[in-house]
């Protein structure tokens, strides 16, 4: 009883770590207006320097996942944790400073890319490597479990940061930037504490046998990882163009929409994520065609003329995300058992490439406001045949059943 409740609470540790990451992204979208107005830096700056931290993970992630599978993922949790407090403390640092001088605008727009260079290259390992601290704590046979539990992180932490950061910005424009360094101090403190999982002793071979591109065996759900995020995220640019069009609202009242549907999305995928913990007898595979599926029907309801459908289009939609993402990554982790943090660095790429094709397609909402959701519903299309195409050796199919 006593070893439960220490792997309990040692979960309960890594999901804090993941969740920052979501607190982190959705709290500095929620403050950027207020930055925008505050510091010396319009949006198309603000933006670029988001875009730089996050580009950062296309090398960085799966190089941080091959350091977690050879030293352990301890070190990596760590040093990600740390490099987030950096990073926000400099963010915070140099937008403040910003608006009292013009003449500080060179050296403050430096300070302020250095800072999102230290995000991209250091956080970058915080979701692979909390994925293979939580499999090596649940064990092989409970993998999907051990993903979701990261998920669920991810997941709240997308959840309350808007809430944290509007409460935040009513004490000062730059609270939240500094409630995100307070909370990495935290979490690193609570990390130090852990001891560190014991890594089953590898061969040289076995440890060299990823190549550093990934391999076709892993093509099925990095394609699923990359059109996941690329519907997800051209859906959010869509959204208001789309309640626009479908009613006469003000700005505001639109803005207050989309509030709600995120908080729905993130809502419905915690709670789908925590019901797959507790079923065991569903297999990675069921949840990847069921969420295939599911996210389907969601993003065609978006095509739906009337206002109320949206809501409900948002519940399928993100309960069907909600299945795909730890079925795809315990698909995957499960092709390659003794590389788990690597495969989760590639995964996470696919993620970041899937996020950059939305940017680049968003342009398509000016167009129409439905030309995104016919993307976003080609993109389901596809993960649909990818999720019921025939397997391959090493498949899901001969996975443990949870």
């Amino acid at each position: 009883m006593s070893g439960i409740k220490k792997q309990s609470s040692q979960l309960a540790v890594i999901g804090l770590a993941a969740a920052l990451m979501g607190i982190g992204q959705n709290g500095l979208l929620v403050s950027l207006p207020f930055l925008v107005e505050q510091s010396a830096f319009d949006l198309p700056t603000w933006s670029i320097l988001i875009a730089i931290g996050s580009f950062l993970f296309l090398p960085s992630a799966p190089f941080w996942g091959r350091v977690s599978d050879r030293h352990g993922p301890k070190r990596v949790v760590i040093q990600a944790l740390a490099g987030m407090a950096v990073s926000f403390s400099l963010l915070a640092l140099f937008a403040i400073v910003s608006r009292d001088s013009s003449l500080w605008y060179v050296w403050c727009l430096s300070g302020l890319v250095i800072a999102r260079v230290i995000y991209g290259c250091t956080v970058s390992g915080m979701v692979p490597a909390s994925q293979h601290w939580a499999i090596m704590l649940c064990g092989e046979q409970s993998r999907l479990q051990a993903i979701t539990s990261v998920s669920i992180g991810l997941s709240v932490g997308r959840l309350v940061g808007p809430v944290i950061s509007i409460f935040a910005l009513k004490i000062s424009p730059f609270a939240p930037l500094m409630i995100m360094v307070l909370l990495p101090v935290i979490a690193l403190c609570g990390a130090l504490l852990l001891p560190a999982p014991q890594l089953t002793n590898q061969s040289d071979k076995v440890k060299l046998s990823l190549p550093w591109l990934p391999s076709r065996r892993l093509w099925r759900y990095l394609t699923s990882g990359l059109l996941l995020c690329a519907a997800i995220a051209l859906l959010q640019y869509s959204f208001s163009p789309l309640i626009g069009a479908l009613t006469d609202w003000p700005t505001g009242q639109i803005s207050d929409a989309i509030g709600v549907l995120l908080t729905i999305s993130a809502a419905c995928t915690f709670v789908t994520q925590v019901v797959v913990i507790k079923k065991k007898r569903i297999t990675p595979e069921q949840m990847y065609r069921l969420g295939s599926l599911m996210l389907l029907l969601g993003l065609a309801m978006f095509l739906v003329s009337q206002i109320w459908m949206l809501t409900l289009a948002m519940v399928f939609t993100a309960a069907g995300a909600a299945l795909l993402v730890p079925a795809y990554t315990s698909a995957a982790t499960a092709q390659y058992a003794d590389s788990p943090g690597a495969v989760a660095g590639y995964i996470s790429m696919s993620h970041t490439i899937g996020y950059g094709l939305a940017s680049l397609l968003a342009f398509t909402a000016t167009l129409s406001p439905s030309y995104p959701i016919y993307l976003c519903v080609l993109f389901a299309s596809i993960i649909v045949m990818t999720a019921f195409a025939p397997m391959q050796q090493n498949a899901l199919k001969a996975e443990t059943r949870l």
